[in-house]
């Protein structure tokens, strides 16, 4: 066989094998991680949620969201939910692109509960177990409507506790006490309140800042 012919047989395949080589590595399906923890805070304006990893260390990550490229679902995907749907204190499954984790986060799972599920209560606070997970609350306010005042009693998992400073979205210390004003939000779980979140108001309403105490279970 002609020498010439020989090598231009030869290049021609090589140039093939490496095309099919550079086609099937950019077709290649990236590597998706499942990150699972419990959302800290969740700013929809800024794109961002941090989550607090299921892990030992408590070891917290921040990620980045948008309306129109993060599909939120609950696990039985019977629900049509958005990033307007993620509540701080919820458990969360992440899909993340290994390699990618700056990117924006294109599926989150979370509990089966919409914003249509939780509801607020206003009033005076009349007692707080950190031990035993109870709080009475002298309501005054419901869903944005006023009551008569009564006592509205609810229920949290005290090893879940998590605390937020609204002025500047990072985990503080905060003690709640008797003759506190605030706002619960919660869930009815097997028709008991459970607390997703805790707003502390000022003593003297002097500014729009106020401090969150959130609360779930796993």
């Amino acid at each position: 066989m002609n020498i010439k012919l020989l090598k231009s047989c030869f290049l021609i395949t090589a140039v093939i094998l490496f095309d099919s080589m550079f086609v099937y590595a950019s077709n290649e399906t990236p590597k998706v991680s499942q990150i699972s923890g419990k959302i800290m805070w969740v700013d929809v304006k800024q794109g961002k949620v941090e989550i607090k990893l299921n892990q030992s260390s408590g070891e917290k990550k921040e990620y980045r969201i948008t309306r129109n490229e993060t599909r939120v679902k609950d696990p039985s995907d019977k629900k049509f939910l958005t990033i307007d749907d993620l509540r701080t204190g919820e458990h969360v499954t992440f899909d993340v692109i290994e390699g990618q984790e700056d990117k924006i986060v294109q599926k989150i799972v979370t509990e089966s509960l919409g914003a249509a599920d939780f509801q607020e209560s206003s009033g005076e606070l009349k007692s707080y177990d950190t031990q035993a997970g109870t709080l009475t609350l002298e309501e005054k306010m419901r869903n944005g409507q006023h009551v008569n005042s009564e006592l509205a009693y609810f229920f949290f998992e005290p090893k879940d506790v998590v605390v937020l400073e609204s002025s500047n979205i990072q985990p503080s210390e905060i003690e709640l006490k008797a003759g506190d004003r605030v706002k619960i939000q919660f869930v009815l779980k097997d028709e008991k309140k459970q607390i997703y979140s805790i707003t502390l108001y000022p003593s003297e309403v002097t500014s729009t800042t106020t401090t969150t105490v959130t609360t779930t279970t796993q």
